[in-house]
Parts: C-alpha cells; sequence; structure tokens
C-alpha cells in the first residue's frame, strides 16, 4: 500500500469510507471477507477512481455505478449470461461458487477487474476480463499490487489502452451517497 501512495496520492478527505460496524454488516452480507488490501485501499482513499478510468467498486454509497454490491449482481449476472450462450469461451463460475469470480472495478472501456475467490482472500488472483470479449488475464498479485504494477507500467494488461495511465495519474474522489 505504501508503494501506491507514494505514486498516486491519497485525497485528503476520502469519502464514504465505511466505520467497522459497516463493514461487518457488508462483510455478512457478501457472505465472504474481502482481501485486506482493498479494505485498506477503501478507507485510505474513500470513493473514486483512478484518472477517471478505473473505478474502484466500494460498499458504502447507493450510486449502482460504483456500490460493491450492486455492480457485483449487474456484473456477474452478464458474465452468467455470456457464459450460458459461449461456455466454451467462459470458463470461470461467479461467486458464491468455490473460485468464483468477484468484481471489485471496471474501466470506462466496460473491462472488468475480478478477484479470483479460490482460498484465504489474501490470496485470491486478479482476473480482468476484455470488453466485450472474452479475452481475460489473470495474475497473482494482490490488489493493491496489481494496480501499483499497472499504474508504474512494470505490468502491461492487454485489455487497457496505451494511454492508460496518463501522465497525470490520480485519484478522483467522488463525492456520493
Amino acid at each position: 500500500m505504501e508503494k501506491l501512495i507514494r505514486i498516486i496520492p491519497p485525497p485528503e478527505n476520502p469519502l464514504n469510507t465505511g466505520d467497522d460496524v459497516e463493514w461487518e454488516n457488508f462483510i455478512t452480507n457478501l457472505g465472504t471477507d474481502l482481501p485486506s488490501d482493498y479494505k485498506k485501499f477503501i478507507k485510505i482513499y474513500g470513493t473514486g477512481g483512478i484518472d477517471n478510468f478505473l473505478w474502484i467498486l466500494t460498499p458504502f454509497v447507493s450510486d449502482e455505478n460504483i456500490n460493491f454490491l450492486k455492480k457485483q449482481r449487474e456484473l456477474s449476472d452478464a458474465y452468467l449470461q455470456s457464459k450460458q450462450n459461449f461456455p466454451q469461451y467462459y470458463k470461470h463460475n461467479v461467486f458464491p461458487q468455490k473460485g468464483g469470480l468477484l468484481p471489485w472495478a471496471y474501466t470506462d472501456n466496460g473491462d472488468e477487474l475480478y478477484w479470483l475467490t479460490d482460498g484465504e482472500p489474501c490470496n485470491w488472483k486478479i482476473v480482468v476480463y476484455e470488453s466485450r470479449s472474452f479475452e481475460n488475464y489473470t495474475y497473482s498479485l494482490t490488489m493493491t499490487e496489481f494496480l501499483y504494477q499497472i499504474l508504474t507500467r512494470e505490468l502491461v494488461c492487454d485489455a487497457f489502452p496505451d494511454d492508460f495511465p496518463s501522465d497525470e495519474l490520480q485519484f478522483i474522489s467522488v463525492n456520493v451517497e
């Protein structure tokens, strides 16, 4: 997390970070714990996205575009529809199935970022599905290490455009309830 903070400073007053009771209620409703670096990211950065392109889902807002549970249902339903229509291309299960995909972010281009919920949350891999495609990429990285490597260009994900990240990398807070 410290490496990420050095390259993309968090807002002075992060929005919609949730308190301990809200986190506990969210985890109970979701039915699984989440990677600790994700929870720490939300507490430090709050609601928003990176470079007005990569949007991190958060539990503590009602806005359906970034609300974790609402967007999870939307992305999971769309994935299941694709899997039903093209089972030869969509091989992953969907959470809550063991080893199922659980979304945590998406891009303005429609790329979807998931955790592969196999094992303990701290060991979940990252899976990126390319926009309107069955092409996907799996990374054995934590969420924050994945973000750090993408943002420093140590890692190139073919799903993302060449102009991401920008030269003026920033976290954009979104003020929604």
